[in-house]
């Protein structure tokens, strides 16, 4: 079965957004992780490199494909999550906490409000 967050955002690309003060943690629901299957590799962009809210910032690599991951908002990413880069399979385990991928210090940080909500998004992947 698979889970939701109420407290997150989330893209039409399926990844997941969180304010936590004043940066977004990004991430790939399960639903995406999923799908996937059993991921071996994850790439992302470095610290401080500046991302376009849409725009690819790293790729997911999993036994059935491989699946680039977008920029839910725009901004500097200001944190890697290394635990995922060196064990990618705690996105599969936990996809949203230990498999979070990075934090953006986002530019605006009300771009959050233009993703969906949790309601909107299980409309949008039933369909």
């Amino acid at each position: 079965m698979i889970e939701f967050d109420e407290n997150l955002r989330y893209t039409k690309n399926n990844e997941w957004a969180k304010t936590l003060d004043d940066v977004i943690r990004v991430g790939i629901d399960d639903y995406s992780q999923a799908s996937l299957g059993d991921i071996v590799h994850v790439e992302i962009m470095n610290n401080g490199t500046h991302v376009t809210s849409g725009e690819v910032l790293g790729s997911i690599e999993a036994t059935k494909s491989v699946s680039e991951i977008n920029a839910p908002v725009s901004g500097i990413i200001s944190r890697v999550n290394d635990s995922v880069l060196e064990s990618p399979t705690l996105i599969n385990l936990d996809p949203f906490g230990e498999g979070w991928l990075v934090e953006i210090k986002a530019d605006n940080l009300a771009e959050i409000d233009s993703l969906m909500s949790v309601n909107d998004y299980k409309k949008f992947i039933a369909r």
